[in-house]
């Protein structure tokens, strides 16, 4: 998990969009690679299907598929995935045909090199216990109680989507309320003993590294301090953590907090020309 670097944000906007030719063989799918594990191929990034996109056969993924729907819709056998719908579907899950009548973008995440290949039949009896099939998350409840009360001021709620029983692995939905500034603007910071992933879907969150804006993404190693956090008129992520139960360690020093921080990513080499290329927002007036 460390061998992807560590991602201190990057605007998904700036990364290009490239053409799937091998690994999941979908033809005439785009995708960006938000980060991958080059040890084992587990990847996360963003998937865009085209209008009237269709694929058939009896086949399954060699990873764990993860997903999330950022815009349009996609079919899978008996299921029809909307905007902020979620699956997790095991490795070897079995699957016959796809589709995507308007066109599609999804947020998806693999836990290894995810290969397309055939299966001989049906392969998902053994593995439902842990899959996830559909979640319409857009109707789902707001988890309003508060965990930590570190994080009081930025009024966290939350919308459970997977923790894995063994594990202890969660991926969730965190909504932060607007005008959420920390107290004298400044506050202690957290760690965590395994990795964080996070990618901003609406609003926007401010930290030490500057503004993340609607598709922010970041890859946090372990036991790396942050923090602390704020937002002007609230925000919308889909949090990950990976490796291992999420658990918050605070720090006894305070660190300053300012809306007006700079872009200041912390990016491995492979991403290092955006260093330098913060990404600006479309002009609002």
């Amino acid at each position: 998990m460390l061998s992807r670097g560590h991602i201190e944000f990057i605007q998904s906007q700036q990364l290009p969009w490239h053409v799937i030719g091998g690994g999941l063989a979908r033809p005439n799918v785009d995708y960006k690679m938000l980060s991958r594990d080059p040890t084992n191929g587990a990847c996360s990034i963003l998937m865009r299907y085209p209008a009237g996109w269709s694929r058939s056969g009896t086949e399954h993924i060699t990873a764990d598929e993860e997903f999330y729907v950022l815009h349009g819709s996609i079919e899978m056998d008996d299921h029809v995935y909307y905007e902020d719908c979620y699956a997790f579907l095991p490795a070897g899950w079995t699957r016959h045909k796809m589709s995507s009548k308007n066109g599609c973008v999804i947020l998806a995440f693999y836990n290894r090199e995810p290969n397309l290949i055939d299966a001989d039949g049906e392969g998902t009896a053994e593995l439902s216990h842990r899959a996830i099939q559909h979640l319409d998350v857009a109707a789902m409840p707001w988890d309003l109680s508060l965990n930590d009360p570190n994080l009081k001021h930025l009024g966290i709620s939350r919308k459970n989507l997977r923790t894995d029983p063994d594990t202890g692995e969660r991926t969730f939905l965190s909504l932060i309320f607007p005008q959420a500034t920390p107290t004298n603007n400044k506050g202690p910071q957290e760690k965590h003993p395994v990795v964080e992933e996070a990618y901003v879907i609406s609003g926007s969150l401010t930290g030490p590294h500057g503004t993340m804006y609607p598709g922010a993404y970041f890859w946090r190693p372990p036991q790396i301090a942050h923090g602390p956090f704020g937002s002007r008129w609230g925000g919308v992520s889909l949090m990950r953590f990976v490796g291992g139960k999420h658990v918050n360690i605070w720090t006894k020093e305070e660190a300053p907090f300012s809306y007006d921080t700079p872009y200041q990513p912390i990016l491995p080499d492979y991403l290092h020309e955006y260093k330098n290329k913060p990404w600006v927002p479309p002009a609002e007036y």
